[in-house]
């Protein structure tokens, strides 16, 4: 989950830094213009794993979507948490209500944080909002929310993520047979809080299925370069969705996964 977009290096608030500094530094993993500083509760036994896994989701990200030039981004502070009690204590100095039991990313405070107990899918999901969020400020709620959903369920091969389907085909599914599925252009239109709203697992399904459909036909990496290039011009943003995702096949293709 993204709760602010922005990338901006401003002071962390006073309350989030005593919280995040409560949390020991495991590792610091820099690749490229990202530096992310790795920070955890977890168990010795898995702390190794973890920042690994760090390490490829910026790599298999930065190979996939980032324009390398550019001066070095502002460095993050990535939380985990393998208790879910230690993870609310933490996460309650961003504000309460708590908005996930899963892990979000503060872009204002440059801080994700992630609860692995529940699932490691959860680390790689939030990691990959500031990494994209740094790379294409002005990026599309759902686009965001997709590619992070997209790493969710994930499964590290040699030198790369393949991407797998996963549980949320049962809310695309659901609403393709109630014929409540958002169409294509409905989803390129969504702004932020449609894409957080009261049919959120809907749309978080759709986006990542959307851009699994695309990573299948080897054009994600250049749809998303065009959405990037695009900046902030909606109209061009939902074309290019419209040009690249024939929307009767993107049904079909959907109906006909299993899980």
């Amino acid at each position: 989950m993204l709760l602010v977009a922005t990338g901006h290096a401003a002071p962390r608030d006073r309350a989030v830094q005593t919280a995040v500094d409560t949390v020991p530094e495991l590792a610091t993993v820099t690749r490229g213009q990202t530096r992310v500083v790795v920070r955890g509760l977890v168990p010795k036994a898995q702390r190794k794993a973890l920042v690994q896994l760090v390490d490829h989701v910026i790599a298999d990200v930065t190979r996939r979507f980032l324009d390398a030039s550019g001066e070095p981004h502002a460095e993050i502070a990535l939380c985990l948490f393998s208790d879910a009690t230690r993870y609310r204590q933490v996460a309650s100095a961003f504000g309460t209500p708590i908005p996930s039991d899963l892990g979000f990313y503060r872009g204002d405070q440059r801080v994700a944080i992630a609860n692995v107990g529940n699932g490691i899918g959860n680390l790689r999901h939030e990691l990959a909002h500031p990494l994209v969020g740094d790379d294409f400020p002005s990026i599309p709620s759902w686009l965001n929310e997709g590619i992070g959903a997209l790493y969710g369920t994930a499964r590290w091969n040699t030198d790369h993520f393949e991407f797998l389907v996963n549980y949320r085909l049962r809310d695309l599914q659901r609403a393709l047979a109630s014929g409540t599925l958002p169409t294509l252009s409905e989803l390129a239109g969504a702004g932020y809080e449609t894409i957080h709203g009261d049919r959120e697992m809907v749309y978080y399904a759709m986006a990542r299925y959307v851009l699994l459909y695309l990573d299948r036909q080897g054009k994600l990496v250049q749809f998303y370069a065009s959405m990037r290039a695009a900046r902030d011009d909606g109209a061009a943003q939902r074309k290019i969705v419209l040009a690249n995702v024939d929307e009767e096949a993107f049904r079909a293709w959907a109906k006909n996964l299993r899980y």
